[in-house]
């Protein structure tokens, strides 16, 4: 019965992540696809391309929303420990590879966050003091919070948040990792250097 309880509330999970923010608030405002837009992802930052900074910060929060969202009906639902931490994988699944979207979606961070957020607030708000100085120092709100992320289960381990938690941030990590391993290709490694043309003997 605890099984089913818990595959029910996964799968409630991965149905809210499926709930693309960004492409249907794209869709609404332009009656464009906003997979065939700018990088074609549907996190936050593609919509911002489009509509600007308000549709950045609307879906951003509705991104997280979805992912705290999730936490807290999982908990209403009776889940705790290690089908709780699971709950915010099922969310983080939905948002990255949305079933009615052909699995084309997001890359995570927005729904990821509202997962730690949900699951540890203490670790999310600490999460902040990792990515503003990455940021600020490398100028790129990409690898600060990437490296946000990689410090969660860390931060899980020193706030003692338990091991469900520690081992699903060390998760979301690498998912958002791999969602963003064209992006850190990009940034670190460097660009080949253009042949300039020979002159003529």
């Amino acid at each position: 019965m605890e099984s089913l309880k818990a595959m029910a509330v996964w799968s409630g999970a991965y149905a809210l992540g499926c709930v693309a923010t960004g492409y249907y608030l794209v869709l609404w405002r332009t009656g464009q696809d906003l997979r065939k837009l700018g990088s074609g992802s549907l996190g936050a930052t593609n919509v911002g391309r489009v509509l600007g900074r308000g549709g950045y910060v609307l879906t951003s929060l509705l991104d997280i929303a979805k992912g705290a969202g999730a936490i807290h009906l999982a908990r209403w639902a009776g889940l705790t420990d290690w089908p709780l931490g699971l709950t915010a994988l099922a969310v983080v699944a939905g948002h990255n590879w949305p079933i009615q979207l052909r699995f084309h979606g997001g890359k995570g961070v927005a729904a990821g966050y509202g997962a730690v957020l949900g699951l540890a607030p203490i670790v999310a708000g600490a999460m902040w003091g990792v990515f503003l100085p990455i940021t600020l120092l490398l100028r790129s709100g990409t690898l600060g919070g990437l490296t946000a992320f990689v410090a969660a289960p860390l931060l899980a381990l020193a706030f003692s948040a338990g091991a469900p938690a520690t081992v699903s941030f060390a998760l979301l990590a690498l998912i958002v990792i791999f969602t963003h391993r064209q992006n850190l290709r990009r940034k670190i490694l460097p660009k080949p250097a253009s042949a300039s043309p020979q002159k003529p003997p």
